[in-house]
């Protein structure tokens, strides 16, 4: 039997609908599940598009930068060569960058398969409501050598030590289901 392919989106119709949902929730509007559900899978394409282009973005940024310090270490006097070598013994590499990326993303992706897991079809409302990135690595501050980065969980209605846990046990499941695959 063949895999069934995935989903061809026409962007534009696809933004506007996400639109469209963005502005009923704005308007007070509770969504039925199953609009719900849609709208979450329409928000969770257009953050991976947004992403990616991030992504293009910080690599082309990084490719401008790059050129930049070849160019100037060339022309540079001796104290711009002291400050542009602190500043590569701070930054940390392009592998890096794109490791923490991609752990932080891995992470944002079991959240959602947890919230998921934890929405019982009759509730009107998620439990988990989003995450988000905040400090360091939300501003793209990252030093060499920066291990930690924090995400927040939205919720909606307020966090107790039973949900922590539920959520912890949950995430650390969906991780090894995610890195074994």
């Amino acid at each position: 039997m063949a895999a069934a392919a995935a989903p061809v989106w026409d962007e534009h119709q696809a933004y506007e609908e996400l639109l469209y949902w963005d502005s009923l929730i704005q308007q007070g509007h509770r969504l039925h599940p199953h609009d719900f559900d849609r709208y979450e899978e329409l928000r969770y394409w257009y953050d991976c598009l947004c992403y990616e282009e991030e992504l293009r973005q910080y690599h082309d940024y990084i490719a401008a930068i790059e050129h930049m310090e070849d160019k100037r270490y060339r022309e540079a006097g001796p104290y711009d060569r002291y400050v542009l070598a602190k500043h590569s013994e701070v930054y940390p590499p392009t592998e890096e960058l794109e490791a923490v990326q991609t752990i932080v993303s891995h992470v944002e992706c079991a959240l959602k398969t947890v919230s998921d897991q934890m929405d019982a079809p009759k509730d009107d409302e998620r439990v988990l409501r989003g995450v988000m990135r905040v400090g360091l690595v939300a501003k793209g501050l990252l030093l060499k050598g920066d291990k930690n980065v924090e995400l927040v969980l939205l919720c909606s209605n307020k966090p107790t030590v039973t949900l922590l846990k539920q959520v912890a046990e949950k995430l650390s499941a969906q991780l090894e289901v995610e890195m074994s695959a």
